[in-house]
């Protein structure tokens, strides 16, 4: 009896943990207004098998950018929602892509952000596209073909980074690469966790 009754309490508290949000203490308190963003941007990927909402008018700068305009891109009178993960400062703007193109005419160098569905946590999107090649695939015709640039090539594994263009999105050029004849696979580099700074 007592072995069914523990059985019983193992299977609800696993199903009741099962869809429950992975939490880390070095991720930002999610709201509403993350989940409402990502959401609406429509742009779904996977990487790593993790799904990735992409986060509508979210940025994630660097703690170390000083200037003016970080600095007044990263205050909370500035934003929607703002929180940290690692070393970025990461929110979502009032003017939503707007703003992060006025960032971009500033100089300030930013990296777009993702929700994770599974985790529920938010994740960097770092810029490049790893690609597993199918065996004899160059990665140099790769980046010819699709006028992007080969950042690290590891032929003993077939695996090669990519970098796009300015003005090429990386959705796009990411999903056409996944449907290449020469390539078993091409995902978007996101980093949710930073090691703990000692």
């Amino acid at each position: 009896m007592k072995t069914t009754i523990l059985f019983l309490l193992i299977s609800i508290s696993g199903s009741i943990f099962a869809n429950t949000p992975i939490l880390s203490l070095n991720q930002p308190q999610i709201s509403s207004i993350v989940i409402q963003k990502a959401l609406a941007s429509g742009v779904e990927f996977t990487t790593n098998q993790n799904n990735y909402q992409l986060i509508l008018g979210g940025r994630a700068i660097a703690k170390n950018n000083k200037s003016v305009a970080a600095q007044s891109a990263n205050s909370l009178t500035n934003n929607l929602w703002t929180g940290e993960n690692g070393p970025f400062v990461v929110s979502i703007g009032y003017g939503g892509q707007n703003s992060n193109s006025a960032l971009s005419s500033n100089g300030v160098s930013y990296n777009q952000i993702a929700y994770n569905t599974r985790s529920g946590q938010i994740g960097i999107i770092v810029g490049d596209i790893i690609v597993k090649l199918k065996p004899y695939y160059n990665a140099v015709t790769l980046a010819n073909s699709f006028n992007i640039n080969l950042t690290n090539n590891f032929e003993n594994i077939n695996t090669a980074v990519f970098i796009v263009n300015p003005g090429q999105d990386i959705f796009t050029v990411t999903k056409k690469l996944s449907a290449h004849p020469g390539v078993e696979f091409a995902e978007i580099d996101v980093i949710e966790s930073f090691p703990e700074a000692n």
